[in-house]
Protein backbone atom coordinates (compact mmCIF):
# COMPACT_ATOMS: atom_id res chain seq x y z
CA UNK A 1 0.00 0.00 0.00
CA UNK A 2 1.21 3.10 -0.88
CA UNK A 3 0.57 6.48 1.07
CA UNK A 4 -0.35 9.41 -1.35
CA UNK A 5 1.33 11.78 0.77
CA UNK A 6 5.21 10.50 1.01
CA UNK A 7 4.98 7.90 -1.63
CA UNK A 8 6.55 5.59 1.15
CA UNK A 9 5.08 1.54 0.96
CA UNK A 10 3.41 0.39 4.46
CA UNK A 11 4.58 -2.44 5.48
CA UNK A 12 2.78 -5.78 4.54
CA UNK A 13 2.46 -9.30 6.07
CA UNK A 14 4.98 -11.35 4.14
CA UNK A 15 3.53 -14.61 2.64
CA UNK A 16 4.74 -17.19 4.94
CA UNK A 17 4.07 -21.04 4.23
CA UNK A 18 1.71 -21.95 7.15
CA UNK A 19 4.03 -24.36 8.32
CA UNK A 20 6.85 -21.88 8.95
CA UNK A 21 4.23 -19.59 11.22
CA UNK A 22 5.60 -20.67 14.55
CA UNK A 23 4.13 -18.90 17.12
CA UNK A 24 7.69 -17.48 17.71
CA UNK A 25 7.48 -16.54 14.42
CA UNK A 26 4.11 -14.50 14.62
CA UNK A 27 6.10 -12.72 17.69
CA UNK A 28 8.53 -11.55 15.38
CA UNK A 29 6.61 -10.37 12.70
CA UNK A 30 4.57 -8.30 14.99
CA UNK A 31 7.69 -6.91 16.39
CA UNK A 32 8.59 -6.16 12.46
CA UNK A 33 5.12 -4.56 12.14
CA UNK A 34 5.37 -2.58 15.76
CA UNK A 35 8.48 -1.47 13.98
CA UNK A 36 7.21 -0.19 10.99
CA UNK A 37 4.30 1.62 12.04
CA UNK A 38 6.14 3.96 14.32
CA UNK A 39 9.01 4.38 11.79
CA UNK A 40 6.41 5.93 9.41
CA UNK A 41 5.07 7.42 12.13
CA UNK A 42 8.38 9.03 13.02
CA UNK A 43 8.89 9.96 8.81
CA UNK A 44 5.82 11.77 9.28
CA UNK A 45 7.01 13.82 12.25
CA UNK A 46 10.08 14.66 10.47
CA UNK A 47 8.50 15.94 7.14
CA UNK A 48 6.38 18.13 9.61
CA UNK A 49 9.33 19.47 11.47
CA UNK A 50 12.46 18.72 9.20
CA UNK A 51 13.96 16.85 12.53
CA UNK A 52 16.39 14.15 12.14
CA UNK A 53 14.20 10.56 12.71
CA UNK A 54 15.85 8.15 15.57
CA UNK A 55 18.27 5.69 14.29
CA UNK A 56 16.18 2.90 13.24
CA UNK A 57 18.54 0.39 15.78
CA UNK A 58 16.90 2.65 18.65
CA UNK A 59 13.41 1.98 17.22
CA UNK A 60 14.04 -1.51 17.01
CA UNK A 61 15.58 -1.74 20.61
CA UNK A 62 12.60 0.66 21.85
CA UNK A 63 9.97 -1.57 19.90
CA UNK A 64 11.12 -4.79 21.03
CA UNK A 65 11.14 -3.58 24.48
CA UNK A 66 7.15 -2.31 24.35
CA UNK A 67 6.23 -5.68 22.78
CA UNK A 68 8.11 -7.41 25.84
CA UNK A 69 5.86 -5.11 28.12
CA UNK A 70 2.91 -5.60 26.01
CA UNK A 71 3.22 -9.29 26.54
CA UNK A 72 3.22 -8.96 30.21
CA UNK A 73 0.66 -6.80 30.27
CA UNK A 74 -1.41 -9.07 28.87
CA UNK A 75 -0.25 -11.71 30.98
CA UNK A 76 1.33 -13.41 28.60
CA UNK A 77 4.77 -14.39 28.06
CA UNK A 78 6.87 -12.72 24.90
CA UNK A 79 9.59 -15.38 25.01
CA UNK A 80 6.54 -18.20 25.00
CA UNK A 81 4.33 -16.75 22.86
CA UNK A 82 0.89 -18.68 21.66
CA UNK A 83 -1.63 -17.21 19.36
CA UNK A 84 -3.94 -15.92 22.51
CA UNK A 85 -0.57 -13.96 24.21
CA UNK A 86 0.12 -12.63 20.81
CA UNK A 87 -3.24 -11.59 20.41
CA UNK A 88 -3.86 -10.11 23.60
CA UNK A 89 -0.50 -8.39 23.54
CA UNK A 90 -1.18 -6.82 19.99
CA UNK A 91 -4.33 -5.87 21.66
CA UNK A 92 -2.54 -4.04 24.41
CA UNK A 93 -0.12 -2.39 21.57
CA UNK A 94 -2.94 -0.90 19.19
CA UNK A 95 -3.81 1.32 22.61
CA UNK A 96 0.02 1.80 23.01
CA UNK A 97 0.10 3.15 19.39
CA UNK A 98 -2.80 5.36 19.86
CA UNK A 99 -1.97 7.07 23.08
CA UNK A 100 1.60 8.12 21.61
CA UNK A 101 -0.30 9.73 18.71
CA UNK A 102 0.09 7.41 15.84
CA UNK A 103 -1.35 8.42 13.43
CA UNK A 104 -5.00 6.40 12.91
CA UNK A 105 -4.89 5.44 9.39
CA UNK A 106 -1.31 4.22 10.50
CA UNK A 107 -2.78 1.52 13.17
CA UNK A 108 -5.47 0.57 11.15
CA UNK A 109 -3.16 -0.64 8.30
CA UNK A 110 -0.66 -2.69 10.81
CA UNK A 111 -3.80 -3.97 12.93
CA UNK A 112 -5.29 -5.57 9.81
CA UNK A 113 -2.50 -6.91 8.57
CA UNK A 114 -1.69 -8.27 11.84
CA UNK A 115 -5.58 -9.12 11.98
CA UNK A 116 -4.61 -11.42 8.65
CA UNK A 117 -1.80 -12.94 10.78
CA UNK A 118 -4.16 -14.23 13.64
CA UNK A 119 -6.07 -15.87 11.25
CA UNK A 120 -3.57 -17.39 9.48
CA UNK A 121 -2.42 -18.94 12.99
CA UNK A 122 -6.10 -19.54 14.00
CA UNK A 123 -6.28 -21.75 10.48
CA UNK A 124 -3.20 -23.73 10.92
CA UNK A 125 -4.89 -24.91 14.31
Amino acid sequence: MIEESTGRVHWRLPEIPLADLTPARARDLVVDCFYFAQDETFERVKRKLGARPPDPDAIRATVIGAVRIAFRESGGDFDHPTVASIANAVAVLGCKAESWGTPVDIVRHHADQIRSLLQRMEARG
